[in-house]
């Protein structure tokens, strides 16, 4: 092999090492980041749903005209909660990463359907309001 093409390998392997170990460094502080509890929030809101393994608790609410909900995003993934009342109101919050809120006011009487947009392959939710 001739020195050059050596040299080249051995650049190489030592870029993609320390590549691939800073890769590892990271997953392990967010795996880190995410066992952290933090101080509790003081929310105003008349029902609370939190995203937790890409899943909504609880998955059905039942709220009264003029209630306040407020998601929080436990998860260690960002997500956005798109919903609606069929043929009324709708909402979307902004991208909700770990510890985040987002808070909407019902007004319409009638059953809400809400999903996370990011990830549409997972159970939705409900919000009743009556």
């Amino acid at each position: 092999m001739r020195a050059g093409s050596l040299l080249f390998l051995i650049i190489l392997v030592s870029v993609l090492t320390l590549f691939f170990s800073g890769c590892v460094e990271e997953q392990a502080s967010d795996v880190q980041s995410n066992e952290v509890i933090s101080e509790p929030q003081a929310i105003e809101a008349d029902a609370i749903v939190y995203i937790d393994k890409y899943e909504f608790h609880p998955y059905s609410t039942t709220i009264s005209p003029g209630d306040t909900v407020t998601w929080i995003n436990n998860d260690s993934v960002a997500f956005i909660i798109k919903g609606n009342l069929v043929g009324g109101d709708s909402f979307q919050s902004p991208t909700l990463r770990i510890n985040d809120t987002f808070s909407y006011t019902f007004e319409d009487v009638g059953t809400y359907k809400y999903e996370l947009v990011t990830h549409p392959w997972t159970k939705g939710g409900l919000i009743v309001v009556e």
